[in-house]
């Protein structure tokens, strides 16, 4: 049974307003410690502050049954592995006055690769369906294809946060390019604090800052940077590196603290105790920005070349932080045009000489700082929010018509049934549930 935490309508001051357009998501959510979870709730607050914005409401997606303390806008929790309650949210948006959905979609969070339940949702909402893709996977195996594919057919628009990701949905997924939107992935505004007092506040006072941040896990390839500190530090022995977040919770629950030992007996084999610092807990949005204040240089060693999002990435370039990365798919779309540089994957070496050339040549930092901070500005959460409740408002638009079709086939269908019972005696409801199932998919 779903499981309620307030009655619908529950809202709060600044949260939309009556008249507005509301949107219902399915996604995470904060208090869960997940980083689609973070973004749904800056998406939310970014959206309700837009003009025309009605109150949101969240269907939290959970993979536990220990009870986490949700607030408001959240109105219910779906079990990601519980097909019913997936039918239930759905029913409860039928109900309410949302006039769209918005899907956070990551292949982790509705029950793995089939996610039956989310296409149980996508079979009973009677809403205009907006999915955000978080991950987009090339080449994907006939499964994959198959499911998201559906996923899209059952989806108004299809949004994406990089370009590369558009084409991928095309060339490999077969899927219409008029149907995909390219927004940004959403940032925080830089700190106001200067470096140095921000360094100050640290204890950092006088150190060239090496930062990542994030929840940690081994496709993070922090080993590699930290495998570069010693010719970093050789030439620049004022450097710090900070490794900031927990151990991710699916990793936790999976090998414990395993890699982060390894991190740490890597840093004392190398003698590097001085030059590294792990900051070990969840982070707030607000301190990753303050972290990025105190940063000279941002690093991320990550691992996939398929990566097409990052949200730490997003934050730092956001900021207009110097970045150092390897050249996954989301690097290479945000750091084009000069706006941070690209070293090889699984290579300590040219971390190394990238680092020191930058800390070296403060002129050519300095301009690529600038070019980021520019691009980045179009990434402020309420450029974002905007955005998407143009998307919502559109998607509404487009859907009006297409319901009406359906419905004026449904009842078609049932007059054509009927007809047919009359002179023909077919078998009684055939028709209706052959339509109610195209009812179902078409949209």
């Amino acid at each position: 049974m779903l499981r309620a935490v307030f009655d619908h309508g529950t809202k709060r001051a600044g949260s939309g307003n009556d008249e507005g357009l509301s949107t219902a998501y399915l996604s995470t959510y904060p208090p869960r410690e997940c980083g689609i979870a973070t973004f749904c709730e800056d998406l939310i607050s970014s959206t309700v502050l837009s003009e025309g914005a009605g109150a949101p409401s969240v269907f939290a997606m959970e993979s536990t049954d220990e009870p986490r303390d949700y607030a408001c806008p959240v109105q219910g929790v779906v079990h990601e592995l519980d097909e019913g309650q997936y039918e239930e949210a759905a029913g409860s948006i039928n109900e309410s006055r949302a006039a769209c959905v918005s899907i956070q979609h990551e292949f982790g969070i509705f029950g793995g690769l089939h996610g039956r339940g989310l296409f149980r949702f996508l079979e009973r909402i009677r809403k205009p369906v907006v999915t955000t893709l978080h991950t987009v996977i090339p080449a994907p195996e006939p499964d994959m294809r198959t499911n998201l594919r559906k996923l899209a057919s059952r989806s108004q628009r299809l949004v994406v946060m990089n370009a590369y990701a558009v084409g991928i949905l095309q060339r490999d997924y077969g899927i219409d390019r008029q149907k995909v939107s390219l927004v940004h992935h959403g940032a925080l505004p830089p700190s106001l604090e200067g470096r140095s007092g921000a360094k100050e506040r640290l204890n950092l006072t006088g150190r060239r800052v090496l930062s990542t941040f994030g929840l940690v896990a081994r496709g993070k390839g922090l080993q590699y940077a930290i495998r570069a500190l010693p010719d970093i530090v050789r030439r620049h022995p004022e450097v710090c590196y900070l490794i900031v977040g927990q151990t991710h919770p699916g990793v936790q629950r999976a090998e414990k603290e395993s890699y982060r030992e390894d991190l740490l007996n890597l840093v004392s084999d190398l003698h590097l105790n001085e030059h590294v610092r792990f900051v070990n807990r969840y982070v707030t949005k607000r301190e990753i920005v303050r972290f990025l204040a105190a940063t000279d240089i941002y690093v991320t060693p990550y691992l996939n070349p398929h990566q097409i999002t990052s949200g730490t990435l997003a934050y730092a370039l956001a900021a207009g932080t110097a970045v150092v990365s390897t050249p996954y798919l989301y690097a290479r779309f945000l750091l084009g045009g000069r706006r941070g540089r690209l070293v090889d994957f699984r290579s300590p070496a040219l971390i190394a000489e990238t680092v020191n050339h930058m800390l070296e040549h403060p002129d050519e930092t300095k301009a690529l700082q600038h070019r980021a901070r520019l691009y980045g500005q179009q990434m402020y959460w309420p450029a974002v929010g905007s955005r998407y409740l143009s998307l919502f408002r559109q998607a509404v638009r487009e859907y009006g018509p297409l319901a009406t079709a359906l419905r004026t086939q449904l009842e078609l269908g049932l007059s054509h049934t009927m007809e047919r019972r009359t002179h023909d005696h077919d078998a009684p409801g055939s028709r209706p549930a052959a339509l109610s199932r195209s009812l179902a998919t078409a949209d």
